[in-house]
């Protein structure tokens, strides 16, 4: 018994210090007010308020890092402690990642500027336009399925300042994003939001944004993160975040 006993201590603080040796890396692009860098360079939002919550109580630490979405992909593969902290979830990304929860979710449309006159009431009427969306996002591998082209009537940019200010001038016709931070994108890039116009919901978008991490994330931390993201959803402490950040309740959790 004595040495079963100190068996299992030895193998719980053994597990602690390679959890404190190799912390778990939370990567995100700069979407506030999901994840973003404030102006003191430290990484904030309302998903890295979730994400610290999960982690309170357990043995795991972190650190947070703001980066394009091309780039998460790479810090991925490279990481395998690496973990976004808002990825859809669409069918061909099932199996190339470990799925630890639902996080939030996201409302795509097809946007343009009010001044754009020409009626577009399906997409494929947009084909004859140039669309652009952020290259690595599930809306790049949508409008490819569609029929878009890159250098033809898709074009693919790194950040959402890119994206609106090509928009602004007229450089391109239509962008597809998830417009629930429209507003405070165009804010923090100089714009007026009221020059936009949504044009089409793409409920064929997928819409669920959870936490993702790499298939060779060690599946004790996985289940810890996992557990711990529903726990805070059941005492409360997830809508909290959400209020303090002043943004709705997803329908389903």
């Amino acid at each position: 018994m004595l040495v079963r006993m100190v068996l299992t201590v030895f193998v719980l603080v053994f597990y602690s210090a390679v959890c404190n040796a190799n912390p778990v890396t939370f990567i995100a692009e700069d979407l506030p007010p999901y994840h973003f860098k404030n102006p003191q360079g430290e990484t904030q939002g309302a998903l890295v308020d979730i994400a610290k919550a999960v982690l309170k109580g357990t043995d795991l630490t972190a650190k947070f890092e703001i980066m394009p979405m091309a780039r998460m992909f790479q810090q991925q593969q490279a990481n395998p402690n690496a973990i976004m902290l808002s990825l859809l979830k669409t069918p061909n990304r099932h199996h190339q990642f470990k799925w630890l929860g639902k996080v939030y979710f996201a409302d795509a449309y097809l946007v343009s500027l009010r001044s754009h006159k020409d009626e577009v009431i399906h997409l494929n009427f947009a084909k004859e336009y140039k669309v652009a969306t952020i290259r690595g996002y599930s809306a790049q591998t949508y409008l490819e399925a569609q029929g878009f082209t890159e250098n033809e009537n898709l074009v693919l940019v790194s950040y959402y300042q890119q994206l609106w200010k090509m928009l602004y001038k007229d450089r391109i016709d239509f962008v597809v994003t998830n417009t629930l931070t429209l507003e405070n994108e165009l804010k923090r890039s100089g714009l007026d939001p009221h020059l936009i116009s949504k044009r089409i919901h793409l409920d064929e978008l997928p819409s669920s944004l959870h936490f993702a991490a790499s298939n060779q994330l060690d599946s004790h931390t996985a289940k810890i993160i996992s557990d711990r993201l529903n726990a805070i959803k059941e005492s409360g402490e997830y809508q909290q975040i959400l209020n303090k950040w002043q943004l709705p309740m997803p329908k389903k959790l």
